[in-house]
């Protein structure tokens, strides 16, 4: 019976690797291959470019580790082009806010051009884009409540094509290891080797998966 019910755990969490791989894989290229669209066609998936010569903070998620430990903030910014035209929220550093823009939101000598992906706000836990535009609409700014533009979009596509890479790894000394162990090698040069590369492995894959989650 403890056999079956292992070999089952085993099944399980191999096809929510393999899922997971998938994902990570196909949602990494797609950020790093997405294709530039007009502001005014594009859709959730396509990037945009545009000058901005506003800025404002509107949004911040603070992201916890099973809802205790921080792990990091994500800060959205109204930003808004001179002809008015083009109005997104935008997610991005505090540093890129700080080096562009001034306390006033107004930009740093030239306006700034943005490239940045077009996400769907659904998905994103926390961002309430109808609370902002509630109050944005104050001063008669309207965004588009389905959509944010994400400025880091193309290091979102690293790590998850990396997080991909790191479940092959993982699974490759996982088998390794295993086959070491079958023929009573696991205390050698090698497998301390292997072994560390795995812990490695692990801790790697981890940052990764607490930065997104």
């Amino acid at each position: 019976m403890r056999t079956r019910n292992s070999g089952l755990s085993i099944i399980i969490v191999s096809v929510c690797a393999a899922i997971f791989l998938v994902m990570s894989i196909i949602g990494g290229i797609h950020d790093l291959t997405a294709r530039t669209a007009p502001v005014e066609t594009a859709v959730d998936g396509e990037v945009i470019e545009y000058d901005a010569f506003y800025a404002l903070e509107v949004w911040v998620i603070s992201h916890k580790l099973f809802g205790l430990i921080p792990t990091h903030q994500e800060h959205f910014y109204l930003t808004v082009s001179e002809d008015g035209a083009n109005e997104y929220v935008v997610l991005a550093s505090e540093k890129w806010f700080e080096d562009n823009f001034g306390s006033d939101g107004l930009a740093r000598g030239d306006d700034v051009h943005i490239t940045a992906l077009l996400r769907r706000t659904a998905p994103k836990n926390g961002l309430n884009t109808r609370e902002i535009n509630g109050w944005l609409s104050e001063s008669g700014v309207s965004i588009n409540e389905y959509l944010y533009a994400d400025f880091g979009y193309k290091t979102a596509g690293i790590f998850k094509i990396t997080a991909g890479v790191l479940i092959i790894v993982i699974a490759a000394l996982v088998i390794t290891l295993v086959r070491l162990h079958a023929l009573q090698m696991l205390n050698s040069k090698v497998g301390t080797a292997l072994t560390s590369g795995l812990i490695v492995s692990f801790l790697a894959l981890a940052v990764i998966l607490v930065w997104f989650i």
